[in-house]
């Protein structure tokens, strides 16, 4: 009985170990890995360890055993020559192909760090990212049509993308960034949404539900306050002098917001209107027409133009005017005459 129990225990650790080295072979020989795709291994530290070189590797699915890569560096004295750096990897490669990868400078992917300024509307954004190697233009609107983002819970609540030129405007954070040249372009936007929502904080989500507004119809005014203002003061100002018009502005005889940066969106001035458009260009979002908010924002708002919305100035109770003179120096007025003796004295366009 002892024999036979011996004897079936050896069998079955000897099945056991088999199968176990037959999944590391498989895997060293990415037999296992049928599917592929394209990864991106991130080692950070000068000298990553063999150990960490695996973990990153079995955590973006390129390898599927990290006993075995490790086990594999240590027997071909492939445990050195690695450094820091951001790697594009294939899934089907076999461990020899990973390491001379990981060894070669020409996989490691090109960083460039990338500066984005409040207020610029989506077409900018998608450009600077040509600009500077990201992604085409071209990739960036095909990106934005797709509902490749609707896991993000903004964009998720969006519900009028049909009203909309384009859908992500607003939604890409202002700020800097580091993106790989030639990175996807679902990845780079979803790093500026991303911003966007972690930004966007508990207390301010409260502040714009306490105001009756959504976080789309904060974005929305943030934008076009952040199109209209000259500093932070001035934002909130106008953020109040919006918010009045929104409010009660029909019993002053005001029935539009009267933007000028709203006119010819998605275009900044008549001049960049096609030209065979130019003349009778109608702009959906244009608030000399339309009651109310337009369809979605106009830009990207930063955060002193998405608190000032949250947080208007009270120095604006009461005012329903505003213009500026050459210098941005801004006027405000309560009247109809008042605002029109401002602009008489200013004769300046940026007006309403």
């Amino acid at each position: 009985m002892f024999r036979c129990v011996w004897i079936a225990m050896v069998i079955l650790v000897s099945i056991a170990l088999a199968r176990y080295l037959s999944v590391g072979v498989n895997d060293m020989l990415a037999i296992s890995r049928q599917s592929t795709s394209t990864v991106t291994i991130e080692l950070e530290e000068e000298t990553p360890s063999v150990s960490d070189i695996a973990q990153a590797l079995y955590d973006a699915g390129a390898i599927n055993n990290t006993f075995f890569f490790k086990l594999y560096c240590l027997v071909t004295g492939a445990d050195d020559g690695f450094g820091a750096g951001s790697f594009e990897l294939d899934t089907n490669l076999d461990y020899e192909a990973i390491i001379s990868s990981l060894q070669s400078s020409s996989n490691q992917l090109e960083v460039v760090n990338v500066t984005f300024p409040e207020g610029m509307n989506f077409l900018e954004i998608a450009q600077k990212l040509e600009d500077n190697g990201v992604c085409t233009v071209e990739e960036v609107l095909e990106a934005a049509n797709s509902d490749e983002f609707d896991n993000y819970d903004f964009v998720a609540a969006i519900t009028n993308e049909d009203e909309r030129y384009y859908t992500l405007e607003g939604y890409l954070f202002p700020d800097t960034y580091d993106f790989y040249k030639g990175e996807d372009p679902q990845v780079a936007l979803g790093k500026m949404i991303n911003t966007c929502q972690n930004r966007f904080s508990k207390q301010m989500r409260e502040q714009a539900e306490e105001k009756g507004y959504t976080i789309d119809e904060v974005l929305t005014l943030a934008s076009i306050v952040q199109a209209e203002a000259t500093d932070e003061k001035d934002m909130r100002m106008i953020a109040g002098i919006l918010e009045n018009r929104l409010e009660d502005g029909a019993s002053h005889d005001i029935y539009h917001l009267e933007c000028d940066s709203t006119t010819f969106y998605p275009y900044r001035t008549q001049d960049q209107v096609p030209e065979d458009e130019r003349d009778t260009y109608k702009s959906t979002y244009d608030t000399y027409t339309i009651e109310g908010l337009p369809a979605g924002p106009i830009c990207s708002p930063g955060s002193d133009a998405i608190q000032a919305v949250l947080e208007p100035s009270s120095e604006a109770d009461g005012y329903y005017y505003f213009c500026h003179d050459e210098d941005g120096k801004a006027y405000y007025a309560s009247t109809w005459s008042q605002h029109q003796a401002n602009l008489e004295k200013q004769a300046w366009p940026n007006q309403f």
